[in-house]
């Protein structure tokens, strides 16, 4: 049988009728008054341009909030396509690792890496009021041999800039 756009038009808005709703493609499919796909791909061309036709917007599909969920998941921590290791730089300068087990770790999983430096060489977790001073100035340099424990009142002191050599006080 032939059928012409007149004809698929008025068994799409049947269909839509039959079942209360606007109908998809596996609905038309699935139905036994419909024909296949193949006369609508020859009249219309596709089936957004037949919706259309027929005078419908055409369905969006529809992502389950547990697809969402499992595809933030699936592309966090190691399993991101941006994962670097581990290893990042904060807005001041401070390298930070991600280990989410160490008990200096903060919310996210991420500790300095000058702190974790430290604190494995104690073969202890640092306390809060310790700090790690940096002895020349550069916070990305996490040599042991550059690194300093202090508490906050003594974490002044004389640095020496690796750029111009001037001498300066820092906090």
């Amino acid at each position: 049988m032939i059928f012409t756009k007149e004809m698929l038009i008025c068994l799409y808005k049947d269909l839509a009728i039959r079942i209360g709703k606007q109908p998809t493609k596996r609905q038309w499919l699935d139905d036994t008054k419909t024909p296949s796909d193949m006369p609508i791909r020859m009249n219309f061309g596709n089936w957004t341009n037949f919706v259309k036709s027929c005078g419908f917007e055409p369905l969006k599909s529809e992502i389950s909030i547990q697809a969402r969920l499992n595809s933030i998941k699936a592309h966090k921590g190691k399993r991101s396509m941006a994962w670097k290791g581990g290893r990042i730089k904060d807005r001041s300068g401070y390298v930070l690792i991600w280990k989410p087990e160490h008990a200096n770790a903060k919310i996210g999983g991420y500790i300095h890496e000058h702190r974790l430096v430290m604190s494995e060489h104690l073969g202890r977790p640092l306390e809060s009021y310790e700090y790690v001073h940096h002895r020349n100035g550069i916070k990305s340099d996490n040599r042991l041999e550059n690194l300093e424990l202090v508490t906050q009142k003594v974490h002044l002191g004389g640095v020496v800039c690796p750029y111009c050599s001037k001498r300066f006080s820092i906090r």
